[in-house]
């Protein structure tokens, strides 16, 4: 029986339904959010290194389409997490209230900083301050994400955080802890953005090491029962393999840029899956004692599923298209 019970608010579909749901926006906002941070960092070494002038910047041309995804990819996930894990994500929300209430006010800002780069910027080092700015914003914005995530699966934390500070303005206790796995999910960010721009594929290096140290890090603060879920282990021989095969990948000679590429942007899929399936891992494993997903109440609304289903269909078109008018208009 769950110990934080749902009362009379039953779902209205199956909670795998929505469990896929979460995982695979998850996934597509993860991955999109990699590019951004890695478009954001390369494209502001281009410029800086004056090999390029802004107007001609390819990432800059690209941000406004990447962050637009970003943010239309990172509202259903909240939402899901608002249906299945009620208690865990408002709590820890309200525990740190102050920083997760701006982020909706630093992500307007690095949006317009972008937008200011694309449009605004009337020579290369205003250009550089703009992404530089947006850059570190959006990092800002990822590292107030994990401390949410990581205090969502802690609830032993709540109420000392809570008697201590009653203002809104915690975050995660264990800095350690939360910067290993906040670095552990962007160090696909630089890979990924070098993919993106056709850079140099040796920004590998960084992105594998930073992969495995700050994941070995992360799991040095995980339970014993949180290490042997079969989802945590079996995703992180995933991520360490990836790891060692992304520094095989670049010193292999191919001559085929599109293979290349290919190569790279089909690393960044995996990579990602191996990410979602960890972080999956580690929730259930940690919440599952108190809280069983499978146990939740449900009440099928079939009309309801229906719209829902059909909104998703529309929304797929939507972006579709956007991407198909994104692409023509990256020349302007």
């Amino acid at each position: 029986m769950n110990n934080f019970p749902l009362g009379d608010m039953p779902l209205p579909a199956p909670f795998w339904l929505f469990t896929t749901l979460l995982l695979l926006i998850f996934f597509l906002h993860l991955i999109s959010m990699w590019f951004l941070i890695g478009s954001l960092i390369l494209g502001v070494i281009e410029i800086a290194k004056n090999k390029i002038n802004w107007k001609e910047s390819k990432s800059i041309r690209y941000l406004p389409i990447i962050m637009a995804l970003v943010m239309n990819l990172g509202v259903p996930p909240l939402l899901f997490l608002q249906v299945l894990y009620p208690p865990f994500f408002f709590s820890s929300s309200i525990i740190i209230a102050v920083p997760w209430l701006i982020v909706f006010l630093l992500l307007m800002t690095s949006y317009g900083l972008i937008y200011a780069a694309r449009y605004g910027a009337k020579e290369n080092w205003q250009a550089i301050t703009f992404l530089v700015l947006s850059a570190i914003v959006a990092i800002a914005i990822s590292f107030f994400f994990s401390n949410n995530m990581s205090l969502m699966i802690k609830p032993e934390y709540w109420q000392d955080l809570y008697s201590y500070k009653q203002n809104g303005l915690n975050l995660y206790p264990n800095l350690p802890e939360v910067v290993s796995r906040w670095l552990w999910v962007l160090s696909a960010a630089l890979i990924a953005g070098a993919a993106l721009l056709n850079r140099s594929k040796f920004w590998a290096i960084p992105s594998a090491l930073i992969s495995v140290g700050a994941l070995i890090s992360y799991k040095t603060f995980l339970k014993p029962e949180v290490l042997n879920s079969p989802l945590v282990q079996i995703g992180s021989g995933v991520d360490i393999a990836l790891a060692v095969l992304l520094i095989v990948l670049i010193f292999i000679p191919i001559q085929n840029e599109k293979l290349q590429r290919g190569l790279l942007f089909g690393w960044v899929a995996l990579k990602g899956i191996a990410v979602v399936t960890i972080r999956h891992g580690i929730r259930i494993a940690s919440l599952d004692p108190i809280y069983q997903l499978d146990k939740l109440p449900m009440h099928l609304q079939p009309y309801l599923l229906s719209i829902f289903l059909i909104s998703v269909v529309i929304g797929v078109v939507v972006l579709a298209w956007l991407h198909i008018k994104g692409r023509k208009g990256l020349s302007i």
